[in-house]
């Protein structure tokens, strides 16, 4: 069997560890690694700091992910080095990219009528050795592509729409290219049970369909007036779709018995009889 392709992101931003901004780019490109059928191994988040760029990057490349994508501090500006952590990583010198700086001056012409490159602008082109430039539509900084043994390095900004207009173009035929299969998921709401309940039957079910990931989300508080668990079972082998809807009639089949013991055990109010309702996931085309 093929082996499913892997992928780590690594956030750089003192914003993202002081509370001030919400890490959603990884959160959408999670997103995009699962609906391509790749499995995302590790979302890491560094401070500013060039020996916490270049340890994290060297771990990451440690562990050999297909590709590794770095987020944020391409930018002008002293807080962003997040090129400078990656060529320490690499053991390589930071250079004047020509191809990168065409781009960005070709991006400040249409911006400015002077399209005088002050060395702030071009920190923007300065690139490791040998990476490869990535255009940006929306903003000013180009990506960065490098290919380090059996994994390729892709930095994108951390502005979201420069970083979802990017990913789209560059980081989405890669994705597309290995030909994977989504996982597919299916969802239940189970009412009138606490996850405790749910627990025993869950387990049992998991231990019969190793194939399938499980992951109980309870709404509410447990002992409220309608407990309520949604269920989310996705096949996380290419093999493993046709075992879902078996893996279903099973969990519930589980359920059943444990709700016959309920009524025979009335002093175990945790053992309510509950309702099913289930709902499968369309895949999305890519």
């Amino acid at each position: 069997m093929k082996k499913t392709p892997t992928a780590e992101i690594i956030s750089v931003g003192n914003e993202l560890l002081i509370g001030h901004t919400l890490d959603t780019n990884s959160h959408w490109i999670a997103k995009r690694f699962t609906r391509f059928g790749w499995t995302l191994q590790r979302i890491t988040v560094l401070r500013d700091s060039l020996p916490a760029i270049k340890d994290g990057v060297t771990g990451a490349l440690r562990r050999k992910p297909d590709l590794l994508i770095t987020l944020g501090g391409l930018g002008p500006t002293h807080d962003d080095m997040t090129l400078k952590g990656v060529a320490l990583a690499l053991d390589k010198r930071l250079v004047l990219n020509p191809d990168a700086f065409v781009m960005v001056k070709t991006r400040y012409s249409a911006l400015e009528a002077s399209t005088g490159l002050t060395r702030f602008r071009r920190k923007l082109a300065t690139l490791p050795e040998g990476a490869e430039p990535l255009p940006n539509p929306v903003g000013t900084a180009p990506g960065v592509m490098i290919k380090i043994g059996a994994t390729r390095l892709v930095s994108l900004p951390g502005v979201p729409s420069e970083m979802k207009a990017m990913f789209t173009g560059s980081v989405t035929p890669m994705l597309r290219a290995s030909k994977r299969r989504a996982p597919e998921e299916v969802a239940i709401g189970l009412v009138g049970i606490i996850e405790s309940a749910l627990a025993p039957a869950l387990d049992r079910t998991r231990r019969a369909f190793p194939g399938l990931y499980f992951k109980s989300h309870p709404r509410g508080r447990e002992g409220g007036v309608r407990s309520l668990i949604q269920l989310h079972i996705y096949s996380v082998d290419p093999e493993s779709h046709e075992k879902l809807d078996n893996a279903i009639t099973y969990l519930l089949r589980e359920l059943s018995k444990s709700s016959i013991l309920a009524r025979k055990s009335p002093e175990k109010p945790e053992n309510n009889l509950w309702k099913a309702k289930t709902a499968r996931k369309p895949r999305r085309p890519w």
